[in-house]
């Protein structure tokens, strides 16, 4: 009797594991931000009002958007055209840019991999960033409200300072040419959406 039980804690930890192994795949696909909201927190973790900066995307315009793709290889990337501004050519001595282009007609792209632990709801993503220069960064996001269809994350990105974004999924069709109604937010240093 003690084999048989034995041997059935065995199937069904095997079971979870591997179920756990294929997490990931409600990623898979094209995800694009519709709203990006920075803020700082409190003492007990809520959010303080009067630092709120919410910036709105139209997340099927590939050209002043916010995409992720997230491939079954778990490797993606990033694709930001809702960039204000790019500083090129730093120079070491002076540690300045010397060149700054405002409101660029650009689209960044940025590689990841990634992982993710249903347990802990976190998303892992290492991303690989070449501008301005070759680095890389391991961002941990918390998960919420995630669906088919869209989901949401947290990432505090340093001490009392937060970023949550709300994603939704995007047809694999291509996507459709709208006007430029600019929709820039300002580069916020250790958050996900803004460490350029």
């Amino acid at each position: 009797m003690r084999k048989i039980s034995l041997w059935v804690v065995a199937l069904v930890a095997l079971l979870f594991t591997s179920c756990g192994k294929e997490d990931f795949k409600s990623f898979v696909g094209t995800w694009g931000v519709e709203k990006l909201e920075y803020y700082n927190i409190d003492y007990a973790g809520n959010p303080i009002a009067a630092s709120l900066e919410s910036y709105s995307y139209d997340p099927e315009d590939a050209n002043n958007s916010i995409q992720l793709v997230f491939r079954e290889d778990k490797t993606g990337e990033m694709r930001d055209g809702a960039i204000d501004t790019l500083w090129l050519d730093y120079n070491e001595e002076t540690e300045t840019y010397e060149t700054v282009i405002y409101n660029p007609d650009t689209i960044l792209v940025y590689t990841f991999t990634y992982s993710y632990d249903k347990t802990e709801s976190a998303l892992y993503m290492n991303m690989k960033y070449t501008y301005p220069y070759v680095y890389s960064r391991t961002f941990m996001v918390k998960v919420s409200d995630l669906s088919d269809n869209a989901f949401t994350y947290e990432n505090e990105y340093d001490v009392d300072y937060m970023e949550k974004a709300y994603l939704k999924r995007i047809s694999n069709t291509p996507l459709r040419e709208t006007g430029r109604q600019m929709t820039k937010h300002p580069r916020k240093p250790g958050s996900l959406m803004g460490d350029r």
